[in-house]
């Protein structure tokens, strides 16, 4: 299925959660047509390189940032240099991709620039959640986008699924979707 990407032949041993995304965010990159991509939480970089490489193929003239610090965590595990050095290698294939290794909130400390597209898929528990949220929204602008993984998942002290549901109750001039397939992936939409 996704043998034509070139992320695949670095990727394909590796197991995804976003599986059920990948066709979904590769075709919507060009009607969203983001100029910044911000990712938190790169993992081996399906995600990252599925976007990186719709940017490239559509034509987009699009800078694409991924932020991990690739220690892991309570939801993914904890791991070594492997899945770092694997998502450098396949990432690098990728001219519009600059890896950053921080965490969110040391790369938040200098950043200054407009995100089109952030997507949010760190550290899952619910203080978490909000604080990426809070930290990095302010620079999505009206019109961007925002994507949260993990909107469908309640065990181990998963809390997106609850603050997805409070985002809505209180952005009643955002938009919202959702899709529920691979762990869930909300969709928000900043209208104002």
């Amino acid at each position: 299925m996704f043998e034509d990407f070139k992320w695949y032949k670095y990727l394909k041993g590796h197991p995804t959660a976003w599986e059920g995304h990948i066709l979904y965010i590769y075709n919507q990159i060009p009607i969203w047509k983001p100029k910044t991509i911000v990712e938190l939480g790169v993992y081996y970089g399906h995600s990252l390189a599925t976007m990186a490489e719709s940017c490239l193929d559509h034509k987009l003239d699009t800078k694409l940032y991924g932020i991990d610090h690739f220690m892991g965590d309570e939801h993914s595990g904890k791991f070594g240099t492997e899945v770092e050095d694997v998502a450098t290698e396949c990432l690098s294939q990728y001219p519009n991709v600059t890896l950053i290794k921080k965490s969110f909130n040391r790369a938040l400390e200098g950043w200054d620039k407009p995100i089109d597209l952030l997507h949010i898929d760190g550290r899952h528990f619910y203080e978490d959640i909000k604080e990426d949220f809070e930290g990095w929204s302010k620079f999505v602008p009206k019109g961007g986008h925002i994507i949260l993984h993990d909107t469908q998942e309640t065990g181990s002290g998963f809390g997106i699924k609850r603050y997805f549901e409070e985002l809505q109750e209180q952005h009643h001039d955002w938009d919202f979707s959702e899709r529920k397939n691979s762990f869930g992936l909300g969709i928000i939409t900043k209208k104002t």
